[in-house]
C-alpha cells in the first residue's frame, strides 16, 4: 500500500462511529505497520502516567460504563498515537482532496484534537552544547503582521483627539506596535435597517445606506484609522466584509447586516457594491492590497451581536469569479489592482478541510484569487495544519500554492498543565478569560510559530487591536487589568475601560500580547524571507522564527516556554557576523534591551533565552546570505531601549501622553 492509503484506514475507522469510534476492535495491531520511511522522523509519545491516566478518563467519559470489552481506552490510545505518527510524517503522503475523503479526514483530526495523544516535540539533546543552525534553503517571503480595525474605533469616537492619535501612535509608529498589516472591515449596516446590531457599537456604517444610495461620508471612525494606517505606509490593507450591505436586500433577510444567506441570484449585485467601493476609495488616494468578500461564511451570525452572513461552499467561487471579472473590467486603476484573499473560514479539521473541495479547486483553476485567507478558531494542533497545507499544495496542482494567510484569531484560554508546553487545541479553548501575562502571550506566539513554519503562510493578523472587553472597570476595581480566570475576553492587544462614557477614564491598557506581537511586526518586517530552524537543535519547549530583511539585517525570534531559562549557543549563518541589538520580553518585562553579545571566532554567539520569554537577536553577516541589499530601509544599528514618554498611573497601567 501506498502511504495515502494508511491514512485513509485509519481515519475511517474513526468516522463510521458515533459518538467515539469503537477502536478497541480496530486497534492498531489490525493495521499493517507504516513503512520505516514514513516514521524515520516521527516523534515518540510522551511517557506520561497522567496523560495516560486523562485519557483513560476521557474514553470513559464518551464511551459510559458496562465495562464493554468494544471500548478499550488503551487501544483507543493506541490508535490515537498510530495514526498521530503519520500525521507528524505529513511530507511523506498527500491528503485525498475529494469531498467525502476530506470529510473523513477532517473527523479524524478532530478527533486528534480532542483528545491528548500528545507527543514531544524533538529538541536537543544537549541544548547547551548543541549549535543552532539555521537552513540555508529559503522558505517563504513574509509580508505582515496585522490586526483589525473592528470594532473599536466606534468607542474611539468618542475619547478626546489627543487620544485618538496617540492610538494611531501605538498601532503604527516604529516605536510601539508598528504594525505592517490592517485589516478594515466594509460595515453592513445602512442606518434604518430591521434589524439593527447589538451592542450598537458591534456595527459599522455600510457605504450603502438602508435604502440603497451611497454615502461614502459614512463610517468617519473606521476612516479615521485606516486612514491612520495608510499614513504611517501600512503595507498591507485588507477590506473585508462580513455581510453584504442591508440595502442591498442580497439575502433572504432583507434589509439587515446579519442572519442572512448570501443568494446565487444577487451575487452581481453584492460584486458591483464593493467594486464601486473599492473604486471610491482608490481614486481618492486610499491603497488597498486585498478585498475578502466574505468572512466566516459558515455562520450568519443569526443573533446579530455582529454583522455576518452565510455563504454556501457551493457559490463561493462563483463569488471570486464574478469579483475577478468585476475588477479587471473597472475603470479604476486603482481597483483593478486590488487583490482577492478569501474564503476566511472559521476552522481548520471541521470546515476548511472538509469544505476546500468543493469550491477551492476550481477557483484556483480560474485564478479567481490571489490569496488563501482562513482563521483558526479551533485552534489546530501541528498535524492538522500540515494537513491543511497539504491540501492546499494539491487542490493547486498542477500550479504551485497561492500563499496563504492567517487572518484573525483570539479569545482562547491560556494553556495550562500537560498542554502549557504546546497550548490547548480544539474548539473547545475558547472560552471567557482575561489574561495579559506571558501564559496567553506565549500561547500567541507558538500560534505565529505554527502558521509561519508549518504552513508557510505569508502574514499572520491577529483579530482586533483594541476591546473594552475587561472584566470590570479599571476605574473602580484597581485589580481589573491584571487576571480573571472566568470574565473579560482575550480577544485584543489593547483594551480601554468599558465604562469610558461614564468614568471618563480614556486611557490604554496593554498586554503581553502587544509587546510579544511587537517581536514579530518589528523583526519580521514586509519582505523578509524566513529560514528554517530545525527543532532538534532547540531546547525542549522552545522554538524560533529566523528571516533575512529586505536591508540585509538577519533576526531570529526564539519564543521559550520552559519556566527555567536556556542557555544557547548561534551559529552565524555566514563569516563576519555582528550583532546589532537583542531585545526580550518575559513576565517583569515588556521591551528590554540587553547587552550585545560578541561573536567569536567561530562565528558564534553564546546568550541565554529568559525564562517564560521572547528574545529576538538581530545581527548581520559577510558573505552570500548578506546579500538582500535594498535600498531605503533605516539604519537598525544602535540600542532600542525601552521608549519615552510613558506614564503609568497609581495603579502601575500605563497611559499613554505622547509629547
Amino acid at each position: 500500500m501506498k502511504p495515502t492509503s494508511y491514512c485513509y484506514l485509519a481515519i475511517l475507522a474513526y468516522a463510521t462511529a458515533s459518538p467515539v469510534p469503537q477502536l478497541g476492535v480496530i486497534g492498531p495491531r489490525f493495521f499493517p505497520s507504516p513503512p520505516a520511511s514514513l516514521l524515520a522522523a516521527s516523534p515518540v509519545p510522551i511517557a506520561n502516567a497522567a496523560l495516560w491516566q486523562e485519557a483513560v478518563a476521557a474514553d470513559a467519559t464518551h464511551n459510559g460504563s458496562g465495562g464493554s470489552p468494544y471500548y478499550e481506552a488503551e487501544y483507543f490510545y493506541e490508535q490515537m498515537v498510530w495514526l498521530q505518527s503519520l500525521e507528524n510524517s505529513s511530507n511523506g503522503w498527500q491528503l485525498l482532496t475529494d469531498a467525502s475523503s476530506s470529510s473523513l479526514i477532517s473527523q479524524g483530526l478532530q478527533l486528534l484534537q480532542t483528545y491528548p495523544a500528545q507527543f514531544n516535540q524533538a529538541q536537543a539533546l544537549d541544548p547547551a552544547t548543541t549549535l543552532i543552525e539555521i537552513n540555508f534553503t529559503p522558505e517563504q517571503t513574509v509580508e505582515s503582521f496585522g490586526a483589525s480595525g473592528a470594532w473599536w474605533p466606534n468607542d474611539l469616537n468618542y475619547f478626546p483627539s489627543q487620544q485618538q492619535q496617540n492610538l494611531s501612535q501605538l498601532l503604527f509608529s516604529e516605536e510601539w506596535l508598528y504594525l505592517s498589516g490592517y485589516r478594515y472591515n466594509m460595515g453592513a449596516s445602512g442606518g434604518t435597517d430591521t434589524v439593527t446590531i447589538s451592542p450598537p457599537t458591534r456595527g459599522v456604517e455600510s457605504f450603502m445606506k438602508t435604502d440603497g444610495t451611497y454615502d461614502f461620508t459614512r463610517d468617519g471612525p473606521g476612516m479615521y484609522y485606516l486612514k491612520a494606517a495608510e499614513a504611517a505606509n501600512v503595507s498591507s490593507v485588507t477590506f473585508f466584509v462580513n455581510a453584504a450591505p442591508s440595502g442591498l436586500n442580497a439575502t433572504l433577510q432583507n434589509l439587515t447586516p446579519c442572519g442572512g444567506s448570501l443568494e446565487m441570484s444577487d451575487i452581481p449585485l453584492f460584486v458591483a457594491y464593493m467594486e464601486t467601493v473599492l473604486t471610491y476609495w482608490a481614486e481618492n488616494d486610499v491603497y488597498i492590497d486585498y478585498i475578502s468578500p466574505m468572512n466566516e461564511p459558515d455562520n450568519s451570525f443569526p443573533s446579530c451581536q455582529q454583522e455576518g452572513m452565510y455563504v454556501d461552499p457551493v457559490i463561493r467561487s462563483e463569488v471570486f469569479q464574478q469579483l475577478r471579472a468585476a475588477l479587471v473590467a473597472s475603470t479604476s486603476a486603482g481597483a483593478k489592482s486590488v487583490k482577492i484573499m478569501g474564503d476566511e473560514t472559521s476552522q481548520i479539521a471541521s470546515e476548511a478541510l472538509e469544505e476546500y473541495s468543493i469550491w477551492l479547486p476550481q477557483t484556483l483553476k480560474e485564478q479567481s484569487i490571489d490569496a488563501i485567507a482562513v482563521h483558526m478558531y479551533d485552534w489546530p494542533d501541528d498535524a492538522a495544519l500540515l494537513n491543511y497545507a497539504q491540501l492546499v499544495k494539491n487542490s493547486s496542482l498542477p500550479n504551485p500554492p497561492p500563499p496563504i494567510r492567517m487572518t484573525e484569531i483570539s479569545s482562547f484560554q491560556s494553556a495550562s498543565g500537560t498542554h502549557a508546553p504546546y497550548g490547548w487545541t480544539g474548539p473547545k479553548v475558547m472560552g471567557s478569560q482575561y489574561d495579559p501575562t506571558m501564559s496567553n502571550a506565549l500561547d500567541m506566539a507558538r500560534m505565529i510559530w505554527q502558521w509561519m513554519t508549518l504552513v508557510n503562510a505569508e502574514s499572520f493578523d491577529w483579530w482586533t487591536a483594541v476591546s473594552t472587553m475587561l472584566p470590570c472597570s479599571p476605574s473602580t476595581t484597581t485589580s481589573c487589568t491584571t487576571y480573571s480566570a472566568s470574565a473579560g475576553w482575550n480577544d485584543a492587544l489593547i483594551y480601554i475601560d468599558p465604562n469610558y462614557q461614564t468614568t471618563k477614564n480614556y486611557s490604554f491598557y496593554l498586554t503581553k500580547r502587544f509587546w510579544v506581537f511587537k517581536h514579530f511586526t518589528t523583526f519580521i518586517r514586509p519582505g523578509s524571507v524566513r529560514y528554517d530552524i530545525p527543532n532538534e537543535v532547540l531546547p525542549y519547549g522552545t522554538v524560533a522564527v529566523a528571516s533575512l530583511g529586505i536591508d540585509s539585517t538577519w533576526s531570529v525570534v526564539f519564543v521559550n516556554r520552559n519556566s527555567t531559562s536556556q542557555t544557547v549557543t548561534l551559529k552565524m549563518p555566514a563569516t563576519g557576523g555582528k550583532v546589532l541589538r537583542m531585545i526580550q520580553t518575559t513576565d517583569t518585562e515588556d521591551w528590554q534591551s540587553m547587552p550585545v553579545p560578541s561573536v567569536t571566532s567561530q562565528d558564534t554567539v553564546l546568550f541565554t533565552l529568559p525564562a517564560r520569554g521572547v528574545l529576538s537577536i538581530q545581527f548581520s553577516v559577510s558573505g552570500p546570505l548578506s546579500a538582500r541589499q535594498v535600498s531605503g530601509e533605516r539604519d537598525t544599528e544602535g540600542d532600542d531601549s525601552e521608549a519615552d514618554s510613558r506614564d503609568f498611573d497609581s495603579h502601575g497601567n500605563l497611559r499613554i501622553r505622547f509629547v
